[in-house]
């Protein structure tokens, strides 16, 4: 039989774990208004890590998108058209570092689901490996980005060198970004322009924060994105600091459908 004392302690652990779900998971926190874009790297047969979504894992949440109505909001429909209205339920899609499983794993799930992502590219190492991270897991090359199909898949810029951009000089930037610039056209591959910082560096302070903004503005970016772990209000208050939410492969469900519909989980 439970003394008093274990119940005690049980109610304790009990309590303790809904404050915990409760926190976590921003229970009475309302959903909110605007647009989530998601952030993705790297798609798997079966692993799932920090970077690393895996096949079941990504289905089980493009599912869940397509059953309950949710429209996948195509980058380039907002680049296009500042007025766009979004639709009550929506989602954009982007992955970073162009790797070939993206290619392998990602592409038939956007085509199964009628899905468009937008594949952020490091121009610098197409063809080649992840080598800013000291791995070897292959990136697309130039034909294999041309072989995808402009409905479900676009492509913008994750810079030429895979470098923060902060705190680059401007020349340095200016540098990078037409070097990108170059290099796409050259071998004929489209492309959105929307700047993914690399590690969502970016300068904080107002002053330089604004002469990063005109001189992205000044090169023809349209958008600059950060990690934010925030849902966007749209318009988005500034060009130059549009937020992505990262999902993590190791997350649980649960985790997935609040960042979408609240932008982010508390952290203890």
């Amino acid at each position: 039989m439970l003394t008093s004392l274990s119940v005690t302690l049980l109610c304790i652990i009990v309590f303790a774990a809904i404050i915990f779900i409760v926190i976590q998971y921003s229970v009475f926190h309302p959903p909110i208004e605007g647009l989530p874009i998601l952030l993705y790297h790297k798609v798997s047969l079966e692993n799932n890590d920090p970077l690393t979504v895996s096949i079941p894992t990504l289905e089980k949440q493009f599912a869940y998108l397509s059953e309950k109505g949710y429209t996948c909001i195509a980058l380039s429909q907002i680049v296009e058209n500042k007025d766009f209205k979004l639709p009550k339920r929506n989602f954009a899609l982007t992955f970073d570092d162009a790797y070939l499983d993206n290619l392998q794993h990602l592409y038939p799930l956007l085509k199964k689901y009628g899905f468009h992502a937008t594949i952020m590219l490091p121009v610098g190492f197409l063809g080649k490996t992840n080598v800013w991270d000291h791995g070897n897991e292959p990136i697309m090359s130039f034909e294999q980005l041309r072989s995808m199909d402009s409905r479900y898949v676009s492509f913008g810029l994750h810079t030429y060198s895979h470098t923060p951009l902060y705190p680059l000089s401007h020349e340095s930037i200016e540098a990078d970004i037409n070097k990108c610039r170059q290099q796409l056209n050259s071998n004929g591959i489209d492309f959105l322009p929307v700047l993914a910082y690399p590690y969502g560096t970016y300068p904080k302070n107002k002053i330089e924060n604004e002469a990063f903004g005109a001189l992205l503005n000044k090169l023809g970016i349209v958008y600059g994105m950060r990690i934010g772990s925030r849902i966007n209000t749209w318009p988005f208050e500034n060009n130059y600091i549009v937020k992505r939410v990262p999902i993590y492969g190791e997350e649980s469900f649960w985790a997935f459908k609040t960042k979408l519909k609240k932008g982010y989980l508390k952290r203890f």
